[in-house]
């Protein structure tokens, strides 16, 4: 298995993990804030999906999803507690949407250079040092999210996904 390979699969596994904990939620569950001020799973599912296509789109991937800034805006972090997430767009519409971005950065990762890997990231953030270890927190990234999903469910009454 090449670095590449090792990278996308860290994405397809996060990816696997989100869709176990979002599959049994129904369109209300999916918009269900845990406690005020708390994201929904519908937000969590439309924020890695903005992610996964901005990933995707760094990486080179072509045929991306066309996202308006209003869309894109109501997945972005603001440091601030949530407001009502219930006018979100619905589980499908969303899931289908990180489905496409998700394989879009999946499959752009796999025909990287290798060496590309090694070099200085386009988006320098607290914890990457380069490229690949930029690629690699994008999968820490949703599996973090996926911890947020487990306590969303929880506090429905669910039972572990995981």
């Amino acid at each position: 298995m090449t670095s590449n390979e090792l990278l996308a699969a860290g994405y397809r596994m996060g990816l696997q993990m989100l869709r176990g904990m979002c599959d049994d939620l129904t369109d209300a569950e999916f918009h269900h804030q845990p406690v005020p001020g708390a994201n929904s799973a519908a937000w969590i599912v439309g924020h890695l999906a903005v992610v996964a296509r901005r990933t995707a789109d760094r990486l080179g991937a072509t045929d991306l999803p066309v996202l308006t800034e209003e869309y894109v805006a109501q997945f972005s972090q603001t440091k601030k507690p949530a407001e009502d997430q219930r006018a979100l767009p619905g589980k499908d519409e969303l899931l289908a949407l990180l489905d496409v971005c998700g394989t879009k950065a999946m499959d752009a990762m796999t025909t990287l250079p290798p060496d590309s890997l090694t070099k200085p990231s386009p988006a320098p953030g607290r914890f990457a040092t380069n490229y690949g270890e930029a690629i690699l927190f994008g999968s820490l990234h949703i599996t973090m999210h996926c911890g947020q999903l487990s306590t969303i469910r929880r506090s429905l009454g669910k039972p572990p996904a995981v």
